[in-house]
């Protein structure tokens, strides 16, 4: 490996020129596509997509497995703009990628920190945006609408309660645990060493299709839904690192419209997973997911197809902090 990655980058970017975005029926027939078979993979009761509750953050294994087909990202100006698709396809190779986790595996290490108390509350505001599910006859593309909306929730440190407003009400629920934890002493205990991390994730996990991809969609939810401690923060890009088929896109844009770079893999030959970081800190952004490739739907009860390049669903934290009380921002 290079001594000097940022060079091998750059040479990168000089020899590949920037890819010209997919016309509108190419973008058009990757989204039906993914629909198609996230619906074909889901049962008929919760075929509909919906976008993530904060209180639904936690994913059951069960539950896990089900979303892992069901969601893809595409880059793109929430307010409406031209998508920009990042195509996973185009991303640099495994190498770079690993030297880029690495690198956001010492960026974290040396963030500040404080650690939340037992009955502090840890706040998100996170914006989401997704497709409706297909419906029968339907073709999905790029200019699909999105639904969107923002999620400002507060976790008890413990993990064991949720609260948020409904209404104008603030409400608070238990949260039902799941798989990654929320509590915050769960995830600060979590093993620091990558190859620890994985197989613990391996062993609680009970998926073993799929394995790899299964691994980095978990870790990926660990960094999204929780305030994660700089050592396991840097364990778990270290762990991505090891997962083969990861790629980065150095070039990406987050939901906001700000510079990322992008880590990713690919499920299935045609759904592109990713995590966004900051170009320059390497703080986490947000997640996003794209169709790859075009998906017709194998149901012949919901007959619907997804063009390359469709918008599944993507998000963007806005905010995260401590708090001593629910209903109040840091």
């Amino acid at each position: 490996m290079s001594e000097h990655p940022d060079a091998d980058l750059d040479a990168l970017r000089r020899a590949w020129p920037e890819p010209v975005p997919p016309s509108h029926d190419t973008c058009s027939a990757a989204r039906t596509a993914l629909l198609q078979e996230a619906t074909a993979a889901l049962p008929r009761r919760a075929r509909r997509f919906r976008l993530p509750r904060a209180g639904g953050r936690v994913l059951a294994v069960g539950a896990l497995a089900a979303a892992i087909t069901a969601v893809a990202f595409v880059v793109g100006n929430p307010e409406g703009d031209t998508p920009r698709p990042m195509v996973p396809g185009l991303a640099l190779p495994a190498a770079n990628a690993q030297v880029l986790l690495h690198k956001a595996a010492a960026a974290a290490r040396d963030r500040p920190f404080t650690a939340p108390r037992p009955k502090q509350w840890i706040y998100m505001e996170t914006r989401y945006q997704g497709v409706p599910q297909a419906t029968s006859g339907e073709v999905q593309t790029a200019e699909t609408p999105l639904e969107s909306r923002v999620d400002r929730a507060w976790t008890r440190a413990d993990g064991k309660v949720l609260a948020m407003f409904e209404g104008g009400k603030l409400v608070r629920s238990p949260t039902g645990g799941g798989m990654p934890p929320t509590d915050f002493a769960t995830v600060a205990a979590l093993p620091t060493d990558p190859d620890a991390l994985l197989t613990w994730l391996y062993g609680n996990v009970g998926v073993r299709q799929k394995r790899d991809v299964t691994a980095y969609l978990i870790l990926g939810s660990l960094l999204n839904n929780n305030l994660v401690p700089p050592a396991q923060e840097a364990a778990v890009y270290q762990a991505m690192a090891k997962i083969p088929g990861v790629t980065v896109n150095p070039d990406a844009v987050d939901v906001a419209g700000r510079p990322a770079l992008a880590v990713g893999c690919v499920e299935d030959g045609w759904v592109g997973h990713e995590i966004l970081l900051d170009r320059t800190t390497y703080t986490y952004l947000g997640e996003r997911a794209v169709a790859i490739a075009d998906y017709v739907s194998p149901n012949p009860d919901i007959v619907f197809s997804i063009k390359k390049g469709t918008i599944m669903s993507r998000s963007v934290r806005l905010a995260i902090g401590i708090t001593d009380k629910p209903g109040v921002r840091p």
